[in-house]
């Protein structure tokens, strides 16, 4: 660990002391000619992307020009003139501020449409000027990731744990998919391989889903240009903790006239594995009791598929109708074993069980979009439905052994379970465009979930009969339904100010029943959610922006669900149907200095969600389980420092956060609490012969927020990429995790009980990586899609 942290901070040293490059294109200069190269009078005029609307332009009379004080990631370059026909570009930075298109050849015969992609690297992580971090996957070592979690976890002030994805000094985020909101077990159905960028939002619009403490919103590849093109990825894994594992994708975009389509297949074959230590002690002198337990699991990959089928036509040059499906099958069989050894009353035992897997999960998906623009300044109405089927089958076999002083016992345990999620989602929007400086979206959304699931436990012992454990069996049922409506305004009050304000309403509805509680639980309530944030340009090189929000953080589906999950003799995980959702309240306020972001915020959680052990009906037993505390206090600062030159891009995050719970009674064993520093570092560097470097490396000191004690963690990655072929393969070499610090241990007190634990994950491999980008794509005539990019990426 000691090197992993010299290493950081020798890196963030080196960072900091460099002179930070804008990520902005600030000029152009260009000579217009004709064919017989003779220069060219006109006028140049630089629009917006988005609308069209005109920032500046210049006129030029013996074919030289050069505009000044841009400051746009793109723009279109219009050439007008009395000479010939008109001429756009569409130019997008990636590395240099001042750009030189040199001679621009017009033709005086007709119109036509240029791009213009200035060729070099992209920044590896960028920050809009309301303060979202905008990471670009695509070209960079995330892009060698097997899964979109895995991507995530590598991602700047993004954290993964358990199944769940958080932001630092936020709390746990909700995903969205082209502007589209998906469930965290939708991630399995994303290719890694088709990830564009990712953005994090750390203090989300009225707009959004009011769930989560931020947004994460995950952007796929696509091509405006006619033709086929695809790309073949192949990733294959080794690891001295884990057998191999491969991983194959392919995606096919096609567009022809005002129809396109997009296919992706995936599939990944082979192996995975983690192993869990815990400890648990009870120290009361009538009570005493302490368990070690080491749990493997070493899953065999069968079938992990996932796939996908989309169409878009063009009803307008604005207005589209789409439809796509989206597929995922995860089949896989192997072990989890797990070995206690246990002290109870000054008495010794040991208990061995395997669990045997036969586990499928299926999940489908429906998205139907439409959108149709209003008039010709960028208004819209869209209307959007999504229906998706997750099912998940188990038929597990249980081999259990106790050994005590005076016995050998045996016990052999079925569990099948059925459980079945479907999802029904309308979302209706309206988007008025008011003026260049006004804006208005208003929409509705209906949402429908229902999670059914049947567990049966059949128990033998000491080689007897299979029979029916009532105890362990489950039924459960669970329906909600919300109905929401929301608007938003957004105006440029002039040059410098610009404001946002929104509000979001929603209506719940659910009902819970299983067969452990004598009565079913149903209940409704109505909440409203303000949203206003707020940007104030000083100048070039200085902006400032704050918002302030209210939001809700609903369990998830199977945090709810009192199914039983086997994980040994003694330890179960339950969902906790008596939850109840967590009310979220924030703050947040920064400044652009150049091309530096800080940014510091402050979130108040009522109900906050938490979990651990809790004590089960026996003193040997333990429930890994959800519970609501009383609250929870967040604080953050945060600093993100780019630095460029002619052979590297490097971008950083500095973070410190400081969280605190208090409970509502006195079931957690309180502790002093710490702030806890996070840094971030991720590099490309350009060697010899097109050979480039990549370096990632993160680290998270120790964590203290009164109830949970979590060790520093560190990861180093190192990377080598080479282009081949004329750039048509890419060949990438990987080292993750090099020196395995990247392992979550911590502990905590849960009643009368010490709970300590350790994880161990197949973080540390070595990978190889080959792309292959083949078709040919030709330029179409451009069309301004004023609409913007949320609802035209929805495909």
């Amino acid at each position: 660990m000691t090197s992993t942290k010299t290493i950081l901070i020798v890196l963030f040293c080196i960072q900091l002391v460099n002179i930070c490059y804008a990520q902005q294109i600030h000029s152009i200069k260009a000579k217009v000619v004709n064919s017989d190269n003779e220069p060219m009078m006109g006028n140049a005029i630089i629009l917006n992307v988005k609308d069209s609307s005109m920032i500046t332009g210049t006129s030029y009379m013996d074919g030289d020009f050069e505009i000044y004080h841009l400051n746009e990631r793109a723009l279109l370059l219009k050439l007008q003139s009395l000479e010939f026909q008109d001429k756009y570009m569409f130019i997008e930075y990636e590395a240099d501020t001042a750009i030189d298109l040199g001679y621009i050849v017009v033709s005086q015969e007709g119109s036509m449409l240029d791009e213009v992609v200035v060729r070099s690297s992209i920044p590896l992580f960028e920050t809009t000027v309301e303060g979202a971090t905008k990471v670009n996957v695509a070209n960079t070592i995330l892009a060698t990731s097997t899964s979109v979690t895995e991507i995530l976890s590598r991602s700047p002030n993004v954290l993964v744990d358990d199944g769940t994805v958080s932001v630092f000094g936020k709390g746990e985020a909700i995903i969205y998919l082209n502007g589209q909101r998906i469930q965290m077990d939708q991630l399995n159905n994303i290719q890694a391989a088709e990830i564009k960028t990712i953005e994090i939002i750390s203090n989300p619009s009225a707009k959004y889903d009011s769930e989560g403490q931020a947004v994460i919103n995950i952007i796929t590849a696509g091509s405006g240009l006619e033709g086929l093109k695809g790309i073949f990825n192949q990733n294959v894994t080794v690891s001295d903790f884990a057998e191999p594992a491969s991983t194959t994708n392919l995606s096919i975009d096609y567009r022809k006239g005002r129809l396109s389509g997009k296919g992706n297949y995936g599939l990944e074959v082979g192996a995975q594995r983690f192993i869990l230590n815990t400890t648990r002690r009870r120290d009361e002198a009538d009570d005493f009791f302490e368990s070690n337990i080491t749990t493997d699991w070493q899953r065999d990959i069968k079938n992990y598929s996932n796939y996908g089928l989309g169409l878009q036509y063009e009803l307008s040059r604005d207005g589209y109708v789409s439809a796509a499906y989206n597929g995922m099958t995860y089949q896989y069989g192997g072990t989890e074993s797990s070995e206690n050894h246990m002290v109870f009353n000054n008495a010794y035992e040991q208990y061995k069980s395997t669990v045997y897997k036969d586990d499928l999960t299926r999940q489908n998906g429906l998205t139907i979009n439409y959108l149709n623009p209003t008039d010709t300044l960028g208004s819209s109405f869209f209307v959007g439905g999504h229906y998706s089927m997750y099912g998940s089958y188990v038929n597990d076999f249980i081999s259990e052994q106790s050994i005590t002083s005076d016995s050998v016992n045996y016990r052999v345990l079925k569990n099948i379970v059925n459980r079945e999620i479907p999802i029904l989602s309308l979302k209706m929007d309206y988007t008025k465009v008011i003026s260049n400086q006004a804006r208005m979206v208003a929409g509705l959304k209906y949402g429908k979930v229902s999670n059914t699931s049947v567990s049966q436990f059949l128990i033998s012992e000491n080689d007897g009969p299979y029979l029916p454990d009532k105890q362990f069996s489950r039924d459960f049922n669970y329906d909600e339904e919300i109905y929401a409506g929301y608007i938003n305004y957004n105006r440029k009050v002039n040059k410098q100010l610009s404001y946002a304000v929104g509000i979001r309403s929603e209506y719940t509805r659910y009902g819970l029943d299983t067969d452990e509680l004598e009565t079913s639980i149903d209940d409704v309530y109505f909440n409203i959610f303000p949203h206003l944030n707020a940007t104030y340009l000083v100048s070039e090189k200085l902006s400032w922006f704050s918002s302030i929000s209210s939001r809700i953080n609903r369990p998830g589906y199977q945090s709810l669900n009192p199914t039983i999950i086997y994980q040994d003799a003694f330890t179960s995980i339950q969902g906790n149907p008596n939850i109840v959702p967590t009310k979220v309240y924030a703050f947040e306020m920064g400044a652009n200095v150049s091309n530096i972001t800080f940014k510091a915020g402050y979130t108040y959680e009522k109900d906050d969600i938490a979990g651990g052990a809790v004590q089960g009906d026996t003193p040997r037993s333990y429930i890994l389980q959800t519970l609501n505390v009383k609250s929870r206090e967040s604080y953050f600062v945060n600093g993100i420092i780019p630095f460029s030159n002619n052979w590297l891009w490097s971008s950083n995050s500095i973070n410190l956060s400081y969280n605190k719970y208090t409970s509502k009674d006195e079931l957690y064993g309180f502790m002093p609490t710490k702030p806890r520093i996070y840094l971030y570092t991720n590099n490309k560097i350009t060697l010899f012969s097109g050979i480039k470097l990549h370096l990632l490396a993160w680290y998270r000191g120790n964590s203290q927020d009164a109830i949970y004690f979590r060790k520093h963690q560190a990861d180093v990655t190192v990377g080598l990429e080479k282009d081949l072929l004329n750039k048509a393969v890419k060949l990438n070499l990987t080292a993750n995790d090099i020196f395995h610090t990247n392992k979550p241990d911590g502990y905590y007190t849960l009643g009368d009980t010490f709970i300590l634990f350790d994880r161990i994950y197949n973080t540390q491999n070595f990978r190889i990586s080959i792309t292959y980008n083949f078709g040919k794509l030709k330029k179409t005539n451009f069309k301004n899609k004023a609409s913007g990019e949320e609802e035209t990426d929805r495909l």
